[in-house]
């Protein structure tokens, strides 16, 4: 069982630092933007966007910027209950673990999530909050198991995420995409679901939706226009998955926006 202990998110924050201390809870964090840096134990780590932090207590630990660099970041803080098993091999490590997140986006949902419901503190969000932990959690131990496959495989997913990340907007399809990197449909298929925990298609929508969600957050789009700019072109399938990933239609984060 895990029981989160705070999160939030960093914004730019141009004072940002990290007092040099012991931790006393486990600590994650999603690099969203911009560089950062950690001395833990007397290394430093040195991180940008995509990458993935996994700090464990009794760690001395300092956090600065890169170069003056002025970034975003989700993170989290929690503690395990000792009289309960918990299956994340990464809990049981005594020194800091990294990764270049193969999910980031879907990742950086879970954390806006887990922000929102923390924060807000509505009816059930204790209980809301540790399953949307206990995911993230499991995830990060999904990204460790995953450097020991072989890196062709890794190589190629990585470059399929690339060229989602760029061609979005576009109607992508495995049978696309397969041939810019050399295999087959089924192949691709098999080996990003394997590694990713997520089809290529799921992937797509999960990168469109976080794009969408950005432009209703800061800008003044209408639904339809965000649902439109990402590659939707029925807003009904666009609510309805949505609300499927985020738990809530966008009609809701947009009178959010408007408080």
């Amino acid at each position: 069982m895990l029981l989160l202990e705070t999160a939030g998110f960093d914004d730019r924050n141009p004072y940002w630092k990290k007092p040099l201390s012991r931790t006393t809870t486990h600590a994650i964090a999603l690099i969203v933007s911009g560089k950062l840096c950690y001395r833990i134990d007397g290394e430093t780590l040195r991180l940008n966007k995509g990458k993935l932090i996994h700090i464990p207590p009794g760690c001395l630990r300092e956090g600065f910027p890169e170069m003056d660099d002025q970034h975003q970041k989700y993170w989290a803080t929690f503690s395990t209950v000792e009289d309960h098993n918990i299956p994340f091999p990464l809990l049981e490590r005594h020194t800091p673990f990294v990764v270049q997140a193969r999910q980031h986006e879907y990742l950086k949902q879970r954390f806006s999530l887990l922000v929102q419901q923390w924060m807000g503190k509505l009816p059930y969000f204790d209980s809301i909050c540790e399953a949307i932990l206990t995911e993230i959690v499991g995830l990060m131990n999904r990204e460790a198991n995953e450097l020991r496959h072989p890196s062709a495989q890794l190589d190629i997913v990585s470059e399929v995420q690339r060229y989602i990340l760029t061609h979005y907007r576009e109607d992508i399809q495995v049978k696309e995409v397969a041939p810019i990197v050399g295999i087959s449909p089924n192949y691709l298929s098999s080996i990003f679901r394997r590694l990713t925990g997520s089809t290529v298609k799921e992937y797509v929508n999960q990168v469109k939706l976080s794009a969408a969600r950005d432009l209703l957050l800061s800008t003044n789009v209408t639904i339809w226009q965000a649902a439109e700019y990402v590659g939707f072109c029925d807003q009904s399938y666009f609510n309805l998955i949505f609300k499927k990933v985020y738990g809530f239609p966008p009609s809701a984060l947009r009178k959010e926006t408007r408080k």
